[in-house]
């Protein structure tokens, strides 16, 4: 009866120590309780992030776009600067044939 006796005095140690560790946690739940504020303020945190990357990178973005497309105007301009100048040599070698032409008909009448 003796070992009955001592299993039982261990078994309601066991069961103390359970419900003594069993209100030990949930005293640290109840203090650990989720207010729901953390998620503003993180939500409001990644915002200004996002904000803050967006002033930075929006004037690099438009200046770079800006740039390009300047750039294929003036590739524009200058491509069609070339064919003018090519027509300008074509014409002025036709302007010279008229005058020789000319002169060659001057002298013979």
């Amino acid at each position: 009866m003796a070992k009955n006796e001592e299993k039982k005095a261990s078994e309601e140690k066991s069961t103390t120590t359970t419900v003594k560790e069993k209100s030990e946690l949930a005293d640290t739940i109840s203090e650990a309780i989720y207010d729901g504020t953390a998620d503003w303020q993180f939500l409001l945190l990644v915002i200004i992030s996002i904000a803050i990357a967006l002033l930075l990178l929006l004037p690099k973005i438009y200046l770079r776009n800006s740039i390009y497309y300047e750039s294929r105007a003036i590739d524009r301009l200058e491509t069609q600067y070339g064919a003018l100048l090519e027509e300008n040599r074509l014409l002025n070698r036709k302007v010279e044939g008229l005058k020789v032409k000319n002169q060659i008909l001057d002298t013979i009448f």
